[in-house]
């Protein structure tokens, strides 16, 4: 709990990259001090730091946002194969992307999220929610903030950038894309290698 509070309270202290490295630092380093009071021995304060570093991504922040539309409502029908109207607003990811493939820590991802949105006759648009979870061997590292926007009929391309902490560890991460509107929902991963 202190290393969270401390990393939380690292979020206006400056630039995204520095926050992060302060972040997963102080974390790390309060993670190794709680795991030698408990263990007192060397081990306990490596698996601490090694918990508490991946608190350091809790404060990872998205910029460049940008969302667009990229097809027509009828090239959307077309491609679902529609022919009656929906009753409630759908919405359906057709694929989510991590840029580039390979990166190093203190570089940005780019993600994007390519996904339709169909709409009852008569609706003119819908809010729809766009989040990112990023994850690396199956534990969740940091919930990406998540954008809320009225959305018409159509395709449509949300894509942000994400900075890799400078002491990010090296391996295969994996970034949960997630639309929503109503009860309609979808999902989809990517990955990315972060190199040592």
């Amino acid at each position: 709990m202190s290393a969270m509070l401390v990393v939380s309270g690292c979020q206006s202290t400056g630039g995204e990259v520095n926050e992060q490295m302060m972040g997963a630092g102080v974390g790390a380093a309060l993670g190794c001090g709680v795991g030698l009071l408990i263990g007192g021995r060397a081990e306990n304060c490596l698996a601490g730091a090694a918990a508490g570093g991946l608190v350091g991504w809790g404060v990872v922040k998205i910029s460049q946002y940008q969302a667009h539309q990229v097809r027509s409502a009828a090239a959307e029908r077309r491609v679902y194969g529609l022919t009656q109207a929906v009753d409630t607003p759908q919405v359906k990811i057709r694929r989510g992307t991590s840029s580039p493939k390979h990166v190093r820590p203190g570089q940005d991802v780019r993600i994007t999220t390519d996904y339709s949105v169909l709409l009852p006759r008569g609706n003119r648009s819908a809010t729809v929610k766009e989040s990112w979870v990023l994850k690396k061997d199956g534990k969740v590292l940091a919930n990406l903030p998540p954008q809320t926007n009225r959305r018409t009929a159509g395709g449509w391309a949300a894509s942000a950038s994400i900075p890799i902490p400078g002491n990010a560890a090296p391996g295969t991460y994996v970034v949960e894309h997630k639309v929503s509107s109503g009860s309609s929902y979808d999902e989809d991963d990517s990955t990315f290698t972060v190199r040592g």
